[in-house]
């Protein structure tokens, strides 16, 4: 089967100041993606940025918080205003913290949630009106292997893990017939050297941009996929 070319799409990726959206930006860059990277921290999109554009590449950075529906369709609006178009979305989880559920702190359950839960959706809501008016879309959710399975103190992170993953099924059955496709990557630890500090063989952000572009390259007729774990 042929793959599909990316060349020429837009994408929006979320959790934009992580060394994993700077990764997976830049591997979508390769392929000819232009790329609107959104996160809180001004300093690091724009160091993102200019890998991006060292390749010849296209990047807008989006510096908010996600922290309302207005500020997530915002963002779509500036990307697909600048691009002319906007065919991917990927979100990613910016940070852990857990801890026992009997003494879990409120204030970073709310926190955590907010981040890894109610921004996923927030930056979905924005988006799917318009791929569902345009009839294709990709979405990309990038979390963790907490999503796999039940681990003592991960706390809100476990719980927000496999929300995203219930969040984006939902999304995938509502849509498939409007040509959406989603897609869930569930990775451990990822660095980005080789090996560990043991000197094992490690899951790098460059596997992980890697595991990006083969998704969203597959033929379109295949359906989405996920969790997958890496």
């Amino acid at each position: 089967m042929d793959k599909q070319d990316l060349h020429g799409k837009a994408a929006i990726i979320t959790g934009g100041s992580s060394e994993i959206a700077g990764e997976v930006a830049l591997a979508l860059t390769r392929e000819g993606v232009q790329v609107c990277l959104c996160g809180r921290n001004v300093d690091l999109l724009e160091m993102a940025a200019d890998k991006i554009k060292l390749l010849g590449g296209v990047c807008l950075t989006i510096v908010s918080d996600l922290d309302s529906l207005e500020a997530a369709e915002s963002v779509v609006e500036q990307a697909r205003s600048t691009f002319g178009s906007l065919d991917i979305l990927i979100t990613l989880s910016p940070f852990w913290a857990g801890g026992q559920i009997h003494n879990h702190s409120v204030k970073t359950w709310d926190l955590v949630l907010g981040a890894n839960l109610r921004e996923p959706f927030l930056i979905a809501r924005a988006v799917l009106p318009l791929f569902r008016e345009q009839k294709h879309g990709e979405i990309m959710a990038i979390g963790s292997d907490s999503s796999m399975g039940i681990y003592q103190q991960d706390g809100a992170y476990g719980v927000a893990m496999h929300a995203l993953t219930t969040l984006m099924e939902l999304i995938r059955v509502e849509n498939v017939e409007s040509g959406i496709r989603t897609h869930i990557l569930a990775p451990g630890v990822a660095l980005t050297e080789n090996t560990d500090s043991e000197g094992r063989p490690a899951l790098t952000v460059e596997h992980i941009g890697e595991w990006v572009v083969w998704l969203l390259t597959r033929p379109g007729q295949l359906r989405g996929n996920g969790p997958i774990l890496i």
